[in-house]
């Protein structure tokens, strides 16, 4: 039995040292080849990160940039501007020069406030001030730049009540044409 046991042993040291002999490892070959392969994953989600970065970018500038916020403020103030104006009367000097003429309250009988839209300068203004009607003068008491880098502005009076307004701003970046369409409503 003895014999027995002592080739049981070296049998078992046999099997550990074929047991551990035989144990695969990396080579250098296979650890370079998974470190290339984990770089581009690496890469390409990177890449994919700064693409949608810049995207996120460009549409937060198309959303909230100075010319969608100066485009929404001159289509915002012209709106308020007509839709008070009177019927009655509103002077085009030119295209790209409009008076619009409007009650300082609902207690006034005449016509006492105009609104002046033009631009001068790549810029978008409109005077405010009072009409002295007795001698059909104008007294400008405030003047407000509605936009900036306007290209062109044009207004119109089509057939009807309505005052329209179409302005291009652009600012090098990013380049938008601002329409608005407005009803007069008081007599």
């Amino acid at each position: 039995m003895r014999l027995i046991s002592n080739n049981n042993l070296k049998m078992g040291k046999a099997m550990k040292r074929n047991t551990f002999t035989n144990r695969k490892a990396l080579t250098l070959v296979e650890l370079m080849v998974t470190m290339a392969i984990a770089l581009i994953v690496i890469l390409s989600v990177g890449l994919v990160l700064v693409d949608s970065q810049k995207g996120w970018n460009r549409m937060y500038d198309r959303v909230y940039g100075d010319i969608v916020t100066d485009g929404y403020v001159a289509r915002k103030t012209f709106d308020a501007v007509v839709r008070k104006s009177s019927i009655k009367r509103a002077d085009f000097v030119s295209s790209n020069d409009f008076y619009a003429y409007y009650y300082q309250d609902q207690a006034s009988t005449k016509l006492d406030r105009y609104a002046r839209f033009y631009t001068r300068e790549n810029q978008l203004l409109v005077d405010y001030g009072q009409l002295d009607d007795s001698e059909n003068r104008l007294n400008a008491y405030s003047t407000v730049v509605l936009a900036r880098n306007v290209k062109t502005a044009y207004f119109a009076n089509p057939p009807g009540t309505s005052i329209q307004m179409i302005i291009e701003l652009d600012d090098g970046r990013l380049a938008m044409t601002v329409t608005c369409t407005a009803n007069r409503h008081n007599e």
